[in-house]
Order: C-alpha cells, then structure tokens, then sequence
C-alpha cells in the first residue's frame, strides 16, 4: 500500500506576463500537479504536471491581472496515481 504525499509549500512570484512557482519537494512524490484559476474560489483547470523539479513558470498571463495557484503531489504505485493534498492557495498579480 501507497501513502499519498503531503501538501507543498507553495511560493508564487511575479513576473512579466507570468508567474513563477517553487515548491517544497515532497518524499515520495513521483511528481506535481499545478493548478490556476483567475478566482481565489472559482475552478482551478491543471495546467502542468512536473516531473523531476519543484518549478514551474505560467506564461501568456495577462499584465495587471490576478491569479490564483495551487500544487499537490502525486505519486503513482503499479499503474494507480495517488494525489495528496493540495497546498495552500497563492495569489500572484502579473507584471
């Protein structure tokens, strides 16, 4: 039996048109699903799975705009994925 990962410490930073994210790794983690959504409680869409590093920069993001990030880890066991919990989520306003 498999023990889904615990939630990331997410950190968001802004930068032009995009937003950077770093995260705590996560033992156990195969890797991370990112999350957005341009509301704190409207529907967050994945938009990347991370694989090997606990990075990733959003691009094509709209100046002065704000968005809402959130990352869980997963980790797969035969051929189930199992996701934890998603970290807490963090809001970054695009330059």
């Amino acid at each position: 039996f498999t023990i889904a990962p615990k939630a990331p410490t997410l950190k968001v930073t802004a930068a032009k048109k995009a937003a950077k994210l770093s995260w705590s790794k996560q033992t156990g983690a195969t890797g991370y699903t990112v999350y957005m959504a341009t509301s704190k409680n409207g529907k967050y869409k994945k938009v990347a799975t991370v694989k090997g590093k606990v990075s990733y920069t959003k691009t094509g993001l709209t100046k002065g705009k704000t968005y809402y990030f959130k990352v869980a880890a997963y980790t797969t066991a035969g051929k189930k994925t199992i996701s934890g919990a998603y970290s807490a989520v963090k809001s970054v306003k695009a330059k």
